[in-house]
């Protein structure tokens, strides 16, 4: 019981904040709504009425209105439309007969609002068991995703420190020269080569990643692990006086192969 409770405070957060919301909101796929409970939508760009919304949570159609009212700027920036006149009538006869709306055409005016819309309201509505369901959902979803960011969060910290280990190894047993200054990219380059299949440049124009900015910062954590896996191969055979061109035809011969098989 008192777990429960817990989890009914903590998905009040949706219910207070407009932020908290609209971070969700961006960050999620509604189609769990779909899973819930199936939706009739109007059209097949998934907008619904304030009738189906309503009818989806089980609640009268003024708690929906209610919800709309008080937080219509919300609404409105998810893209909420009030249809009147001539854009109504164009709209009933672009959709046809609708069974999950028998008043519409009747109807002098309609609010239609977009998938996220139905979702939001959700958030909101209180003392409403599907809308709890959906709040949490959305808990237990925002639960593994900070397990996810940590797991990663770990792993970037793991491949710092192996980076560390590569770079020290290249200064220690490199020979001295005009050109040592570009073994570190030629290495990292040869590393995403052999990942990714192209190099450094290639990657943050790839990934949209700005020239400032950390390119390992855009890797999954498989990849992260990856990356790693290699730099502790070429941290070994740099320290054991393998030369570029060695240690490339091994990564070419072994790595490379690992990567297919397992792919």
């Amino acid at each position: 019981m008192k777990k429960l409770e817990n989890q009914n405070e903590k998905s009040m957060k949706y219910v207070e904040s407009k932020t908290v919301r609209n971070e969700t909101l961006n960050n999620i796929s509604y189609d769990f709504l779909d899973k819930i409970k199936v939706i009739p939508y109007l059209t097949n760009d998934m907008v619904v009425s304030t009738n189906q919304i309503a009818n989806y949570y089980e609640c009268g159609l003024e708690a929906v209105k209610t919800i709309i009212k008080r937080n219509r700027s919300e609404f409105e920036d998810d893209g909420m439309v009030v249809l009147k006149g001539s854009d109504l009538k164009e709209f009933k006869k672009k959709i046809g007969e609708v069974q999950s709306e028998p008043t519409l055409s009747y109807a002098s005016s309609l609010t239609i609002l977009p998938k996220r819309s139905l979702l939001r309201v959700g958030m909101i509505l209180t003392n409403n068991s599907i809308a709890t369901q959906v709040r949490n959902y959305l808990l237990n979803i925002e639960s593994v995703t900070e397990i996810d960011r940590k797991s990663w969060a770990i792993q970037r910290e793991v491949g710092i420190i192996e980076r560390k280990r590569m770079t020290s190894a290249i200064s220690k047993y490199i020979p001295e020269s005009k050109h040592k200054k570009f073994a570190y990219p030629n290495y990292t380059n040869m590393i995403y080569k052999v990942i990714f299949g192209c190099d450094a440049k290639s990657l943050r124009l790839e990934r949209n990643v700005k020239t400032n900015d950390a390119l390992r910062d855009s890797f999954t954590e498989d990849e992260l692990k990856k990356v790693e896996e290699v730099e502790t191969i070429v941290t070994g055979l740099i320290s054991m006086d393998f030369t570029y061109k060695q240690i490339e035809q091994m990564l070419k011969d072994r790595f490379i192969k690992k990567i297919d098989k397992t792919a």
